[in-house]
């Protein structure tokens, strides 16, 4: 565990003197914090303008994070030959790639923690605005702060399960094309079900297209179930085992991506 400990924390301290990722972060947070001006250019949905910005620019940024931390942890230590230095300590590959993994995850998970502040700032800033205008959804209102954190929540999930993704992409593929690689299964993601309802057999869908759209179903991550935008907007509740089941799935994929990782890498001349 400590050999883990040791490379998650020079992963992390690392991370953060990348200036690249800083200024996404920092680009982040302007637009979360003037994302009441945008609401602005839509008069009547001020309300949906101010929680689709903020919490699609955390979930849109946060992956650009991951995608592009991720994408550089293993082999930056490749490239600069500190990998054989590490490995040598003794430090087990398994050890290296969690340990990295872990560094990346927390480093991410700051910078979540930023952005959700700066959005719960705006949110509670223009929130009695928007109680006045509407005094009869004040109860409405008063949910949507516990909804935000839980989506605020989720997206710890999301960007963790981008990450995994981002990193053993790296270790198969170059660089470009694992972040090729990861952008693609994320936007793709995003559209799991559509590829369940295509399969349906009375939308016209042949035996070929059932068996190919049924597989990219199920094999896919299916990051549409970490967007709760708009059952936030409706004012529904989602229970606590809502979001555990969401977690959970989402740690299960994460798993076995990273153990498919370990396996290749395992394998790999470094």
């Amino acid at each position: 565990m400590l050999p883990v400990i040791r490379v998650a924390r020079a992963t992390f301290h690392e991370a953060w003197r990348r200036r690249f990722l800083n200024g996404i972060l920092v680009f982040a947070i302007l637009i979360i914090g003037s994302s009441w001006l945008f609401a602005y250019l839509q008069p009547g949905a001020e309300l949906q303008m101010v929680i689709d910005i903020g919490l699609g620019s955390i979930r849109f940024f946060g992956m650009l994070i991951a995608v592009f931390l991720g994408t550089r942890l293993v082999p930056d230590e490749m490239e600069r030959r500190t990998i054989h230095t590490i490995l040598a300590k003794p430090v087990s590959r398994a050890q290296f790639l969690i340990g990295k993994f872990a560094g990346g995850a927390i480093t991410i998970a700051a910078n979540l923690i930023l952005m959700g502040l700066a959005f719960y700032a705006v949110f509670a800033i223009k929130a009695p605005a928007f109680v006045a205008e509407k005094p009869e959804d004040a109860l409405i209102f008063q949910a949507m702060y516990g909804n935000i954190a839980k989506a605020i929540l989720l997206s710890f999930f999301e960007m963790f399960l981008v990450l995994g993704i981002a990193v053993v992409a790296s270790v198969i593929f170059t660089w470009v094309l694992s972040v090729i690689t990861t952008f693609v299964l994320y936007f793709v993601g995003q559209m799991a079900d559509l590829f369940q309802q295509l399969s349906d057999p009375e939308r016209g869908a042949g035996l070929f297209a059932r068996i190919v759209l049924g597989a990219a179903y199920r094999l896919l991550p299916h990051f549409e179930i970490f967007d709760m935008r708009e059952a936030i907007l409706q004012g529904i509740y989602v229970p606590w085992t809502t979001l555990a089941k969401t977690a959970g799935q989402g740690a299960a994929y994460l798993i076995v991506v990273l153990l498919i990782g370990y396996l290749v890498f395992n394998e790999r001349e470094v």
